[in-house]
This record gives C-alpha cells, structure tokens and sequence, in this order.
C-alpha cells in the first residue's frame, strides 16, 4: 500500500522545482514539518467522539488517510464522510499554539512566533483540501499567512500560497487565500519588480470573479506591474482582465483596460527603439511594438472616451506619446520641419488633456513632463521652465519632483 503522504508529498517536490527557486526560499516546512494530527472524530450516529490521527490527504483521489486505536489505518472517502458516519474532526491546538495564533491575530509580530508556530502549523495546513464545515482550521490558517504579510515574509507567503489549492478553496468560501494571494503579488511587485515573474506564477492561480471588487483588485496589480517597468508582462493582465470586464458593457473599466495595452505598446517602443538604432536586430521588435501601438490608438480613436472623464487626459497623453515618436523619427532623418510639426501637435494634444485632468490621477506628471519636453523641442524654455515648476509644487518628493529639477538646471538661463 502505498504511503498516507505520497501523493502530498510528490506534488511538493513538484511545486519546490517550479517556485522555491523563484523567490530564493530553501526551506520546505511542508517537508520538514509534515506529520499526523490528532482530531476527535464526531459521529452521526453516537454522542461519544473518538481520538483519531490524521495521516494525510489525497485531493486528487479524494481519500483521507487516517488511524485510529482498534481500526488501525483508514482510507476515509473525502466526498462521503457522511455515510461514513462522520460528522466532522475536532482539531484543537496546542496551547501554546493557540496563544501565538492569537498574538498574530492581534498583530502582535515578532519573528519568534513564527518560528513558534511553524512545526504545528505547517501540520495543519495539509489539511487544507478539506471542508471547513469537517475540519475547521481555515481561518487560523489564513491568520498565519496574515502575519507573514504583516511581517513582510514575501518569500514564505509565496511559499505557502503558490501551494495551496486557491480555486478548490475559493469553492469552499475561503477566497481570503486569495485574496491574501492578490495582495502579496502586489506587495512583491512594489518592493522588488524582480519578483515579477515569480508574482505572474501565482496571479495566473488566483481565479477572477465576475464582480467589480476583483476587478478592481486585479486591475491594480496590472498597474502595478506597469509601474514598475514590467510592460509585456502588465499587457498580459490587461489582456486576461479585458474580456472578463467587457461582460459588463457598463463597467467603470473598460475604458481604461483598452487604454492602457497601447500605452504599455509605445513604451515598449521607448525601451527598443534606442537599441535598435544601435543594432539592427532590434528593428523588427521596435517596428512591432510602435504598430501595436498605433494600430491600438487608431481603434480608441473610434470610440474616445467622452471630454469629462479621467480616461480622457489619458487617451490624450497617450496621443501625445505617439506624436512625440513620429517626431523623433523625423528628427532622426534630418526633418526639422515634420518632427517640429509632430512637437507642436503633442503639445496640443496633452495640454487639452492636462486642462481636463484633476491633480490626483497617476498619470497627469507625465503628461506635464510631456508637455515641458515638447515646449524645449520647440524652443518656448519659458513655457517648459512654468510646467517643470507646477510638478514641483504638485508632486513634491517624487521621481517626478526630481525629473523636473534635472530639466530646470539644463534649461538655458534668461
């Protein structure tokens, strides 16, 4: 017969080769710390309750590995426990255990809790394919993955959660896991875009429901990722997110999520562009991406979105964008007379949309600095010299601040 673990413990050895290396977390506690727990099994049938062990899970099969005094070990059918006779199994905690869970709870962090909890939780948390209403361990589960969050231990809540069954227990009505799942790969992405690849890995687990509070969750780890530089791997969320919104053709974001892939096409086109001037074999990625881009705006352009929105500033930054590559383009040929055209028109397109923008969106420095740019292109230094001073004064203490202080000290002197 085979071992109660052997299932469990393949597919970790499968996980650890796809994620452990990823985050650079050695440690396998699910490994390290695997091992029976004590339950009280509750009967249909009889008032006493029984001491039993836990040996392990099967999901897959759903077979529950168990051994209890008298019967030895147990093949428990996951999906017919009722006609088993079982009501449910009875988990409690060690005292200690139960006290640092709390603390948790409380967020009352310390690392030593953790390394507390790790030798019983990790026990429990192989249980977690099992229903709450017949093990009732989700919530201090999630509690414990809570705190890694709360303690800022990116690479053991990855660990955790690029494990776990996300879509079998968002059927359970814990979709707190991934919830915890989607705010982590934010967490991660902010402090290190390096761990964007890593973070894609587990958001493509995450299922995405038809309401506008995931939407909105998802669209902000999109943004994220493109905050962060990560433009092919933010067009593939937008993409993944689109269809799933245009369900609702009245939904706040659909707008939006056609905006910005072609914003992430034109910068993308900024990024080859430069290499491509160096080395022809980046021509044809550069030629692609400014297509994609132009091909994108061309289809906004049938359908803008209307003067008294926020997608409006934009949409317009984004033309802007554009006329400011056909521009350069222009330049590079020796036209003085088209890129100076190009300019002038940029400076038309996101002033119209600085003018329709409130201070608060995130892309309106960057329309401002686009604006400042045009007006140096154009020799109006006066003009760029007011925009660069209007991002100090709005945007103080950003990258956005220090940008137009390094533009400021270029511009000549009256």
């Amino acid at each position: 017969m085979r071992q109660p673990l052997y299932f469990f413990f393949k597919w970790i050895l499968l996980a650890s080769t796809c994620f452990a290396p990823i985050t650079g977390f050695s440690q396998d506690y699910f490994k390290e710390y695997a091992g029976k727990i004590p339950v009280k099994v509750h009967y249909l049938k009889s008032a006493a309750a029984k001491p039993m062990n836990l040996l392990g899970i099967d999901a897959a099969r759903g077979i529950v590995y168990a051994e209890m005094e008298g019967a030895g070990r147990l093949e428990l059918e996951l999906r017919q426990l009722q006609r088993q006779n079982i009501e449910k199994f009875e988990f409690n905690w060690s005292r200690n255990g139960k006290t640092y869970l709390n603390y948790l709870a409380n967020e009352q962090y310390d690392p030593r809790v953790l390394t507390a909890l790790r030798p019983e939780v990790y026990k429990v948390m192989l249980f977690l394919d099992m229903p709450f209403q017949y093990l009732a361990i989700h919530d201090d589960c999630l509690t414990y993955i809570k705190g890694l969050l709360g303690m800022e231990q990116y690479n053991e809540a990855f660990y955790i959660l690029s494990r776990l069954n996300l879509a079998r227990l968002d059927e359970y009505g814990y979709r707190d896991f991934s919830e915890a799942a989607l705010e982590l790969c934010g967490k991660m992405i902010a402090s290190n875009p390096d761990t964007g690849k890593a973070s894609l890995a587990l958001l493509k687990r995450i299922s995405i429901r038809d309401n506008s509070g995931d939407h909105a969750s998802y669209l902000r780890l999109a943004d994220s990722l493109r905050n962060q530089g990560l433009y092919t791997e933010a067009i593939g969320e937008y993409a993944r997110l689109g269809p799933i919104v245009a369900k609702d053709p009245n939904s706040a974001f659909n707008q939006i999520l056609e905006i910005w892939p072609v914003y992430c096409y034109v910068k993308l086109y900024e990024i080859y562009a430069p290499a491509a001037a160096k080395d022809k074999r980046y021509a044809s990625a550069a030629s692609q991406m400014f297509n994609s881009a132009v091909q994108g705006l061309k289809k906004l352009d049938e359908n803008p979105p209307a003067r008294n929105t926020n997608e409006y500033s934009l949409y317009k930054l984004l033309r802007s964008l554009i006329r400011v590559q056909y521009a350069r383009q222009f330049e590079a040929r020796g036209d003085e007379y088209r890129a100076s055209e190009y300019y002038r028109e940029s400076v038309l397109e996101v002033t119209e949309g600085i003018v329709n923008a409130r201070i608060g969106l995130d892309w309106l420095p960057e329309s401002l600095l686009m604006a400042g740019d045009a007006y140096e292109k154009l020799d109006l230094h006066e003009a760029a010299k007011n925009v660069y001073n209007q991002v100090k004064v709005f945007f103080p203490k950003t990258k956005w601040e220090k940008m137009s202080l390094e533009r400021l000290a270029k511009l000549p002197q009256a």
